[in-house]
């Protein structure tokens, strides 16, 4: 029985941080794809950034797992099924170029099927204090959904 817990987390977990590194090409992507817009291109990289950064805590999960987490709730399937659709919006905004106001829609979509996936909710900690350092690391995403929706309501603004 453990070692399918343990088989369970580390799908739960490996397919975690692929969503995750997912997410990071969107927005480099996008920066590439909106060169012209140098305040776009800074969003779209940090927010790539931020991402790298989120695949890096299911990274130190997996390390610390035996010692940390006793199971997951995260369903590795969902967790490849967005990644999936996430890259396929890649390859298609490839083909045709999305608007700022196309990329952002997509992305705060994006985000807000990402916000109950995060390692925070789909892992269960063994102790309360690393489950409140992975809620800490997890708080930035808060900030750039934030970020992207100003953005979006500027270019509302723009165009009024």
């Amino acid at each position: 029985m453990a070692d399918e817990i343990t088989r369970d987390v580390i799908k739960v977990l490996t397919a975690g941080r692929a969503l995750e590194l997912a997410m990071a090409g969107l927005y480099g992507e996008l920066a590439a794809l909106h060169s012209h817009s140098p305040t776009m291109v800074r969003l779209w990289k940090k927010t790539a950034r931020e991402e790298m950064n989120h695949a890096a805590q299911f990274t130190l999960a997996l390390e610390a797992m035996s010692e940390v987490i006793s199971t997951t709730v995260g369903n590795p399937s969902a967790l490849d099924r967005l990644r999936q659709a996430i890259e396929n919006t890649v390859e298609e905004f490839r083909v045709h170029r999305p608007s700022l106001r196309e990329a952002l829609v997509a992305a705060i979509n994006f985000e807000a099927l990402m916000s109950d996936l995060h390692a925070d909710q789909i892992l269960v900690f063994t102790d309360p204090r690393c489950r409140r350092l992975f809620e800490a690391m997890m708080a930035a995403d808060a900030g750039h959904v934030a970020a992207l929706r100003a953005a979006l309501a500027e270019l509302g603004s723009i165009k009024s």
